[in-house]
């Protein structure tokens, strides 16, 4: 079991606070879970580093949500960070995408690591998350991170 914060109980449940927790811990005893996010024209970038499991994935969908509800067109999720994912990380996303196709939206994975890759290859899923429109988006200057390779 992965916790989402060192010195959390194993089989507790992570609260908020225990999170944020995670942002001031000591340099010998890293976070499991960091989560960043910037505005990228109508888009929003969300960056994810660490693990993502049971534990850790309420507060990744949360972070989310409060990213596709700021943004005009969708949300970019910046995965090449991420150690460790599981089922549960992969239905946060498809979630995710329910609610943002359910208002005119698009969720987008960046950069995969090897670890997502493996979920979203062995479950026929990745074709959900990439670009509409990839071409159209490169002809506007957007930028693409291509995803990479497992």
């Amino acid at each position: 079991m992965h916790d989402a914060t060192p010195g959390t109980p194993v089989g507790s449940t992570p609260t908020p606070s225990r999170l944020a927790s995670a942002t001031t811990s000591t340099p010998a005893l890293p976070p499991a879970l960091l989560t960043d996010s910037y505005q990228e024209g109508p888009r929003k970038v969300v960056v994810i580093r660490g693990e993502v499991d049971y534990e850790t994935a309420p507060a990744v969908a949360a972070t989310l949500r409060t990213a596709l509800h700021a943004a005009a067109e969708g949300v970019d999720v910046d995965l090449r960070a991420v150690r460790f994912w599981d089922c549960s990380g992969l239905n946060a996303l498809l979630r995710l995408r329910r609610e943002a196709l359910a208002h005119g939206k698009t969720v987008i994975v960046r950069s995969p690591s090897r670890a997502v890759g493996r979920v979203l290859g062995l479950t026929g899923t990745a074709s959900l998350f990439r670009p509409p429109h990839p071409r159209r988006w490169a002809a506007e200057g957007r930028s693409i991170t291509p995803p990479s390779r497992p």
